[in-house]
């Protein structure tokens, strides 16, 4: 090959550019991911008892907001997050109420996996009518009245005194069950508040006539205890025996406007 010829196909080949390589994009249709979310399975069975105590004997309703994390076989786990109003136990009675139900769990593309659910609880204490008017007698005077005050804190050691558990003062936090249990002996014996006991009390000595409660038990001491049982029961409400001790909680604590009177 003469000396030109092999510059021109060196020129040639310089010539030659290659190009980058050509890469064909083939769209691939998207399957879309079916979730399918938790729903009731067996829906929380709610009962008399899941009331919170105290709550109840003061005619206060509540809401609870709860949390829960729903494992693979349903079963969730919760938490309270809010409550209106707090520290009365609605906390643990919502949590306890959500917790008894199932659902089918969470599902992606068919198969069970863990979920949330949100739930807010309400209560509402049932409403109580009040107490038909049996008792026949004449008012008691200030001075029955005042006797009927001295014979209810002297009647207070004979009767059993209401325990925590019937207050519902276990289901509080330990500070404010103490203060709580301070308010109720002062003011109330076994559950019924001492003034409306007096004023039984009271009433049945101005239909007696009498002035004072015997100082020792008179043959007929069982009627005295019956015509007091009548006289407190014909004035009873669970407002009138109750507010007393919830103006007290609500005046420490904030109870903003979750009371129903009953």
């Amino acid at each position: 090959m003469t000396l030109s010829v092999l510059a021109g196909a060196m020129l040639f080949a310089a010539s030659i550019q290659v190009g980058e390589p050509t890469v064909e994009v083939v769209a691939v249709p998207q399957v879309p991911v079916r979730i399918t979310n938790p729903v009731w399975h067996t829906a929380p069975t709610v009962e008399p008892s899941d009331y919170p105590i105290l709550a109840n004997h003061l005619g206060m309703s509540g809401r609870v907001d709860v949390e829960c994390q729903i494992s693979a076989e349903g079963v969730p786990a919760c938490e309270a997050v809010k409550a209106i109003p707090e520290g009365l136990g609605f906390e643990a009675a919502a949590v306890a109420i959500v917790e008894r139900g199932r659902l089918t769990p969470r599902r992606v593309d068919g198969v069970a996996t863990d979920g949330q659910l949100k739930v807010s609880v309400p209560f509402i204490p049932e409403p109580v009518d009040p107490p038909p008017s049996i008792w026949m007698g004449p008012p008691p005077s200030n001075a029955n009245l005042l006797a009927g005050m001295v014979a209810a804190q002297s009647l207070a050691r004979d009767r059993n005194a209401a325990s925590d558990f019937d207050w519902g003062l276990h289901q509080l936090p330990p500070e404010r069950a103490m203060k709580v249990q301070a308010w109720i002996a002062e003011m109330y014996i076994g559950r019924t508040n001492a003034k409306l006991l007096a004023k039984g009390i009271a009433m049945v000595l101005a239909k007696r006539g009498e002035t004072s409660v015997p100082a020792q038990k008179p043959a007929d001491w069982d009627d005295w205890v019956r015509e007091m049982d009548q006289a407190v029961a014909s004035i009873y409400s669970p407002e009138t025996n109750f507010a007393p001790l919830r103006v007290r909680v609500c005046e420490t604590y904030d109870c903003g406007s979750s009371y129903v009177v009953r």
